[in-house]
């Protein structure tokens, strides 16, 4: 059965960029995507109770920081919650129903070093922190297929290196059940899943893995119930907030990327939201952890880099020197977009984030763009090196050559 996408309130409300509204000259969302398609947007999933089919966008940057600032702090402390635990000899366990954006289970896949909270609901909210459970579909371990998403570039950024034979599992209050990949297949966005007659785990997620950009493909990876493997105590349905059952979940990171921007030039908008910028691909190099690689802390990384960036553009082009130096410290402004200003890029803007000893280092962001006014108008190819220091994101380098 087909399913429904739609944007979500927050996504509608965030498409709007500098100058002009994101309907201007288009008449519908699909066209404006088609016009745009490096630009990536949210959707909600939909789907139906008989049928299992997916219509998954993926990352959505805008208002990505002020989603993972506020969502952060409830998930945290909802991650680690712990509920009552069973009594007696042979006592069961009942299993909640979770509500949306609550704590569902945790899903482990030891071959990718991944353990990540599963949440109930697909909305920005949820994946900003956690794997999603589409509402719509059965829970891992009901026959039928249970379905569980993440962004590509968070949790499931190496779910394509899962091979047939290897070993999944997720866990809740009450029992941990197994599950074995029997297949992978990338499709097109809104492609029918089928809905198995005995348990079956999907996971889903954007493709290409690395892509910061509206996708139009998805990379589902299929997996079988183990029969026979140890799943706990004996398990009994409840109704929200019976559970009975113990859950200790991942620790979520919890930095809170930010760049020093004054309040005057925040204000005049930090993100894609109102700067219109297409996005390429994510890299990560270094000595970095699978950890951070598969955690929503990339992310949260490049929101604030995006910050600094676009801070630096609109720092640069209004002649504010006290703006500059705030989020560049000791760098030399670039003089051609002195008073000028950035009409369009003409090329994707890639993101690449070094790491040492673990921690990320530097964030580097690339891309060619166009500029009108100012000393010497034209096209630059332009790459913009930020360097972190603890939670704090600064502009170290900005380069400018031209084309």
């Amino acid at each position: 059965m087909a399913v429904v996408s739609r944007l979500s309130e927050r996504a509608r409300r965030g498409l709007r960029f500098r100058h002009r509204s994101w309907t201007d000259g288009h008449t519908s969302w699909l066209q404006w995507v088609r016009a745009r398609p490096l630009y990536r947007r949210s959707t909600r999933i939909a789907i139906p109770i008989l049928g299992a089919a997916l219509i998954w966008s993926s990352l959505v940057f805008v208002g990505y920081a002020a989603g993972w600032t506020f969502h952060k702090h409830r998930a945290n402390a909802q991650l680690v919650a712990k509920v009552k635990t069973p009594t007696g000899s042979g006592a069961t366990c009942v299993e909640s129903t979770p509500q949306t954006g609550q704590l569902a289970g945790v899903l482990d896949i030891s071959t990718l070093g991944l353990s990540a909270p599963v949440e109930q609901g697909t909305d920005d909210t949820e994946l900003s922190v956690a794997a999603g459970h589409a509402p719509a579909s059965v829970w891992p371990g009901e026959n039928g297929t249970a379905v569980l998403l993440a962004h590509d570039v968070s949790y499931f950024v190496h779910l394509g290196d899962l091979k047939v034979g290897d070993l999944v599992t997720y866990r809740n209050q009450c029992r941990k059940l197994t599950f074995q990949v029997t297949g992978k297949q990338i499709v097109n966005a809104g492609e029918a899943v089928y809905n198995s007659p005995t348990p079956t785990l999907v996971l889903d997620t954007c493709w290409p893995t690395n892509a910061l950009f509206f996708t139009s493909q998805r990379l589902l990876v299929t997996a079988a119930l183990v029969p026979n493997a140890p799943s706990g105590t004996s398990t009994k349905k409840g109704g929200p907030g019976s559970s009975t059952g113990q859950l200790q979940a991942p620790t979520v990171t919890t930095i809170n990327y930010t760049t020093p921007a004054p309040a005057a030039l925040v204000a005049q908008g930090l993100t894609l939201t109102q700067n219109e910028t297409p996005m390429g691909s994510m890299s990560l190099t270094g000595e970095t952890s699978q950890a951070f690689q598969q955690s929503p802390e990339p992310l949260s990384l490049t929101a604030a880099g995006l910050q600094a960036y676009f801070g630096g553009i609109h720092a640069a082009e209004q002649n504010r020197a006290d703006w500059w130096s705030a989020i560049a410290p000791g760098v030399v402004m670039p003089k051609p977009l002195e008073g000028a200003s950035i009409t369009g890029h003409d090329s994707p803007l890639n993101v690449a984030i070094d790491s040492k000893g673990g921690a990320a280092a530097t964030v580097t962001l690339t891309t060619k763009i166009d500029v009108s006014g100012g000393y010497n108008p034209g096209v630059y190819d332009q790459t913009v090196t930020l360097g972190v220091a603890g939670s704090i994101v600064t502009i170290r380098t900005w380069g400018m050559t031209h084309g």
